[in-house]
């Protein structure tokens, strides 16, 4: 079963940092698989979507097409 976690990460834009949050999956042997940095500012909203994508069963290489809908669909 793929799991889905939060992670946080410290970047620096215009000589700035900033906390963001981003999502990985992770096989059942804990293996990394792919993941999607920097796609939210709030740690609920990143978890939420971790959730949708455990939830949804979604397949790890669907995760960049789905963190940038969330993306968008976020800014509205």
């Amino acid at each position: 079963m793929i799991r889905y976690r939060v992670y946080e990460e410290t970047l620096i834009l215009e000589e700035k940092e900033y906390t963001a949050y981003g999502v990985a999956a992770f096989d059942g042997a804990g293996e990394l698989l792919c993941s999607v940095s920097d796609i939210t500012l709030e740690k609920e909203k990143a978890a939420e979507l971790a959730r949708r994508c455990e939830r949804l069963r979604l397949s790890p290489i669907h995760l960049k097409e789905v963190a940038e809908d969330f993306i968008v669909a976020d800014t509205y």
